[in-house]
């Protein structure tokens, strides 16, 4: 089963460094077996940077520490790469349907393991906290994004939650214009640079409510407007043939997320959920 990779890890994470830590980056991905034998004093000398700059190149990665990384370095030592390079590749026309599922299975699960690495606990329960004290939650997303976004639209109306989601942006916009500093504007976006994302997101900070962004790793304008930001991993570089990993990794942050509110509202949480669940199978025995 495939396992996070370390190397791949650091590679599509590219973009998103420092120059200094851009710097460690590149000597790691040419010289791993040389990195598990250094100290950072070692390293940061070899790549013309800083200690501090490993240290914070590392967590910017997942890994708590350089020690961390050399262990993540010596798993990766064990992996055989393929010796053809379009076995990593979604879309390759010559494929069997067998490949195609082990490939989306595979390129999912390395999704899940990447954004385990990345995910930040603390925000989550930032996020848990201004969640359970909004008066009103309003969510928004765009394309694959709206995707999402829906989910949890109804994961948190079983909770009894005010939650309000629209597809128009100009309906989202006028429900923008009425929110207060006791609401939360949740939003999915996978790039963090969508242009009306970005309107709403303005539009709720001036209005003082709290925004909690969902997106992938990595600098974006999105992430400069928001109170709290829950991290995907990107994995989508190469081909992109619609937000596939990206939605299946939005979609585990969500329904953790949702187990952790369900966790904040206490035992009288099952009986919104099961009268949630009742009522709905009455209307489909009822249309039946």
């Amino acid at each position: 089963m495939t396992e996070f990779h370390v190397l791949k890890h650091i590679k599509s994470q590219m973009e998103a460094f420092t120059p200094s830590e851009h710097a460690v980056a590149e000597y790691v991905v040419e010289y791993p077996d040389k990195v598990m034998e250094m100290t950072t004093k070692q390293l940061a000398s070899s790549c013309g940077s800083s200690e501090a700059a490993i240290i914070r190149f590392c967590k910017r990665i997942g890994i708590n520490s350089f020690s961390g990384l050399k262990i993540e370095l010596a798993k990766t030592s064990w992996i055989e790469e393929p010796e053809n390079p379009e076995v990593n590749t979604l879309l390759h026309f010559e494929d069997s349907l067998e490949t195609v599922f082990s490939k989306v299975t595979m390129n999912t699960y390395q999704a899940i393991k990447n954004t385990e690495k990345l995910f930040s606990v603390e925000e989550l329960e930032r996020a848990v906290e201004a969640l359970h004290h909004a008066d009103r939650v309003y969510l928004y997303g765009v394309g694959g994004s709206a995707v999402v976004a829906e989910d949890f639209t109804q994961k948190i109306l079983r909770l009894n939650y005010l939650a309000f989601q629209a597809g128009d942006i100009h309906v989202q916009m006028m429900m923008a214009a009425n929110m207060t500093k006791n609401d939360v504007l949740f939003v999915v976006s996978t790039s963090g640079q969508t242009k009306e994302i970005l309107r709403l997101m303005t539009v709720a900070q001036e209005k003082g409510a709290k925004i909690i962004l969902l997106t992938q790793h990595g600098k974006s304008q999105a992430r400069k407007l928001a109170d709290i930001v829950l991290t995907i991993s990107e994995e989508e570089n190469n081909i992109r043939i619609g937000t596939m990993t990206a939605r299946i990794a939005q979609l585990v942050i969500i329904d953790a997320l949702f187990v952790a509110l369900c966790m904040k509202k206490g035992h009288g949480v099952f009986e919104q959920i099961v009268e949630t669940h009742n009522i709905v199978q009455r209307m489909k025995k009822e249309e039946d």
